[in-house]
């Protein structure tokens, strides 16, 4: 096996209600956290930490990097159903509104603990 051909794919997870465990109508599909762009946000968020000298690191700046990384993750989205974002009920899969899916916990929870099944990514 060629080493260099180790490339992780997407994935899609459905959402699900963090109660009931029922579908929320909403699947979204990711890109490893190694992935490039990925890994793009990540190098920006650390070189300006790094600019930002000693003591600048606060809470609201850690889940704010946390909100970017899971954001950069998401490729693409699909709301079928009675699934809405506010109002909307076909939102344009981009920043401000991934942002504003991933403001709900249990949603960015369900994203970041799917990021952390790197195996699925390297699945067929």
């Amino acid at each position: 096996m060629d080493l260099l051909s180790l490339n992780p794919n997407t994935i899609a997870i459905d959402l699900k209600h963090p109660a009931t465990g029922a579908p929320l109508g909403v699947s979204v599909e990711l890109q490893s956290l190694e992935s490039d762009a990925v890994k793009a946000v990540e190098r920006a968020l650390k070189n300006k930490a790094l600019r930002g000298g000693r003591n600048t690191v606060t809470a609201e700046k850690i889940e704010d990097n946390t909100i970017a990384l899971l954001s950069a993750a998401i490729v693409s989205w699909t709301f079928s159903g009675d699934a809405m974002l506010g109002e909307d009920k076909k939102p344009a899969c981009n920043d401000a509104n991934k942002r504003k899916l991933l403001s709900v916990p249990a949603i960015a929870k369900q994203i970041d603990s799917a990021l952390g099944d790197e195996a699925a990514f390297f699945g067929s």
